[in-house]
């Protein structure tokens, strides 16, 4: 359907309706047609016209235009095979043609127009994409087992399309369907009634829709196109795009159309309906160009959205924009040439996981617009590209038109828009319970985080091979997967130490990154663990002194909570690892190591891991195995191994002041406690001076039997019945940080 392909919603006067067509030459009848954009039309005087004249030039040209105006490739491919073929032929028309026989599944006639075109058009780099995609076509078409797809019962002879979510219980779309238009006049592009949105109501868990109304409430107001919507639950918005009309008269384009404006309107929740008024979302909508397609994301944040403004790289390109102070939203961001194309790049859906969904002409498919999914690379906050765009393949995709792909926060179910054959109508909607899931992932330097294009990726399952695939040039690179399955990826380049990695897929899987390390050195990775949770932490600091030249280097973790050094040969080095948490009460205590490289030959890869602890500021921690005789305060030697590690914290961390505590058990007078634990408290901070902590950053604290950690208290002629373990709980030396 035309709509899909421009962006353009059209409102056409019927200028022509009242003219006595045997008064005009049949070629100006069917120009006039065409410049009305009631191509249908023209083409009826076209043919005439041909029968009189076949070899008109002019003539040719309109009706190939106009047959692919209507998205009918299949008339349009013989009329563009003639022109293709001529001798000054319009280098576009050749274009036009490989599309066409893509169209057909004429692939090896349409590979040889694409590369005509290609070479007169070298610039052009989404064709060289599609021409090496077609040697890929024939697993793009075959059918994995991923999906279940069911057309939807509400689907009609007319055009449905423009899915969304509302809730978990139903969904939006737009269709032509509407007979009882306010205006009286229809769409000449397409001969139907104008799209209005509608609400389906979900009737089971594969998402078949049995029912649905147009949309309650005044708006939008179902005059003249209403089209492909989203709904945020958090922000109670339903943003669409429709016509740019301002309730009283239509506003045109240079060109004569009128352009799609983005909409919203708010849900009323006292009144359990739409507001009164919908109201332009956006500060660039414009009357020359189209903004439709809108999609937000799940906090309301983010929007995305197709446009065919200037300053684009093809046809329609995608966007997006997010929320600044006051609601405003920012100016909009093109997403760059790795997801748009010179084709036709539209029908975002940002997916809970942060997958963006979106339907392109331009990148290899099957023919027709054809779903892809691609996924944010950033660099701190900012984004810096997109992954290279998976083709979802067959069924989602066919050589007809598939676009307006939807898919659950589950990432189990959804839907997607289709005009292939065996339809209800022109477009219809169909449902889908997916299977399995498409794994994204990148192959990066681990020291410099740069991406390593063209690194051979093998991925296994229980030692048998399920994918080969070779990144590009940002390092990118896609397997199907089967969620709850265990995968073992291998990665090799030259000049690269071969990679393993063993990921678990989930639901909603997580970016696949394998890190590789430059061979022909010795490489040291090293990985920063919360000492409590194991968990890698991302962002912390490690520094990496040179003990030779006393050169210090400096990296940040990455995800994995791991960074690269490279090292020199028969040289020691020390390691310290710190991270920030943002509170000013809690801190990772800064640890440090050694490492040395003396005997070590290249190539190699040494490992270091980094506990930091997490500490709070007077909360006591145990030091564990300070043991002292019966009624004694000296320091035995393997407490002295334990207060080392004090030692070391205190040492690595020269800005902290402690208190250093001992506690008894209940035995014995609450007096003759007191005094005992004061001793081994002043014993134990003696010991730690002795080892060059400054003594003013320790105070000794004695508490006797005062802080029991458990109910064994056996004051008086009370006597508890605690077993030696228990009592052993409360004869504990701590301490507590006093500042950081």
């Amino acid at each position: 359907m035309i709509l899909k392909k421009s962006l353009t919603m059209l409102i056409i006067t019927g200028l022509l309706s009242g003219m006595v067509m045997a008064e005009k030459p049949i070629v100006k009848v069917g120009d006039m047609y065409y410049k009305q954009f009631d191509y249908r039309k023209a083409i009826v005087f076209y043919k005439r016209a041909l029968k009189k004249d076949s070899a008109n030039v002019h003539v040719l040209q309109k009706m190939a235009d106009s047959y692919r105006l209507i998205n009918d490739w299949a008339s349009a491919e013989p009329y563009y095979g003639q022109l293709a073929a001529m001798q000054n032929a319009d280098v576009v028309d050749k274009l036009y043609y490989a599309e066409a026989l893509r169209a057909d599944q004429k692939y090896s006639d349409a590979k040889v127009y694409y590369k005509m075109y290609s070479d007169l058009v070298p610039t052009d780099n989404s064709v060289k994409e599609r021409i090496a995609g077609i040697d890929k076509v024939e697993d793009l078409s075959k059918d994995k087992g991923f999906y279940d797809i069911q057309n939807l019962k509400i689907n009609t002879k007319y055009s449905d399309f423009g899915v969304s979510f509302f809730k978990d219980t139903g969904i939006f779309f737009c269709s032509n369907k509407y007979e009882e238009s306010y205006v009286k006049h229809k769409d000449d592009w397409t001969h139907a009634s104008f799209l209005q949105i509608y609400q389906g109501y979900k009737a089971d868990s594969t998402g078949q829709v049995n029912s649905a109304d147009l949309l309650r409430g005044k708006q939008p107001d179902k005059k003249f196109h209403e089209g492909t919507s989203s709904y945020n639950d958090k922000m109670l918005e339903l943003y669409f795009d429709r016509s740019n009309y301002n309730g009283k008269r239509a506003f045109f384009a240079a060109d004569k159309t009128v352009k799609l404006k983005i909409y919203k309107v708010s849900w009323l929740v006292d009144r359990n309906e739409w507001g009164a008024e919908s109201v332009e979302a956006v500060p660039f909508d414009d009357k020359e160009y189209s903004v439709g397609h809108p999609s937000l994301t799940k906090d309301g944040k983010t929007l995305y959205f197709a446009s065919d403004k200037p300053g684009g790289y093809g046809g329609v390109d995608l966007y997006m924009c997010t929320r600044e102070i006051g609601q405003a939203w920012s100016a909009p961001t093109n997403l760059g040439p790795k997801v748009n194309t010179t084709g036709d790049d539209m029908f975002p859906y940002i997916a809970d996981d942060g997958t963006l969904y979106f339907a392109s002409n331009g990148h290899m498919g099957l023919g027709g617009l054809d779903v892809f999914s691609t996924n944010m690379l950033k660099t701190g906050n900012k984004v810096t590209t997109w992954t290279e765009p998976t083709n979802l393949g067959y069924p989602i995709n066919t050589n007809s038109d598939d676009f307006g792909y939807i898919i659950s926060k589950e990432n189990k179910q959804g839907y997607f828009c289709s005009n292939r054959p065996g339809g209800q109508g022109d477009d219809d909607i169909y449902s889908f319970t997916k299977k399995g899931v498409i794994l994204n992932g990148i192959v990066y330097d681990l020291a410099t985080g740069l991406p390593i294009p063209d690194a051979q990726v093998i991925m296994k399952e229980d030692d048998i091979e399920k994918g080969k695939a070779k990144a590009g040039k940002d390092g990118d690179f896609s397997f199907p997967a089967v969620p709850h399955h265990k995968y073992k990826f291998f990665a090799t380049h030259p000049g690269y130490l071969p990679a393993e990695l063993v990921v678990d897929v989930k639901e909603k899987p997580d970016l696949v990154k394998i890190p590789m390390v430059a061979e022909g050195g010795i490489n040291l990775e090293v990985t920063v663990l919360d000492k409590k949770t194991r968990d890698p932490l991302e962002a912390a600091k490690v520094k990496l002194t040179n003990l030779k030249t006393n050169k210090d280097e400096f990296c940040s973790t990455n995800k994995d909570g791991k960074c690269v050094f490279v090292l020199d040969p028969e040289t020691n080095y020390r390691l310290e690892g710190s991270k920030e948490t943002g509170e000013p009460d809690t801190k990772y205590l800064t640890v440090t190591a050694t490492q040395s490289t003396m005997g070590k030959k290249a190539p190699a890869t040494l490992y270091s891991v980094l506990e930091l602890e997490k500490v709070k500021k007077g909360v006591a921690i145990k030091i564990e195995n300070i043991y002292y005789d019966l009624d004694k305060w000296y320091i035995r030697p393997d407490a002295a191994k334990e207060l080392d590690k004090l030692v070391k914290v205190l040492k690595d961390n020269p800005t902290l002041e402690i208190e250093l505590s001992s506690h008894t058990d209940c035995r014995a007078t609450v007096k003759y406690n007191q005094q005992l634990s004061a001793k081994r408290a002043e014993a134990a901070v003696a010991y730690i001076a002795t080892q060059g902590i400054e003594a003013k950053r320790m105070i000794a604290a004695g508490y006797g039997e005062s802080h029991l950690v458990n109910k064994c208290a056996c004051e008086g002629t009370y006597v508890v019945p605690c077993n030696e373990e228990e009592h052993q709980e409360n004869r504990r030396t701590e301490f507590k940080i006093l500042k950081f």
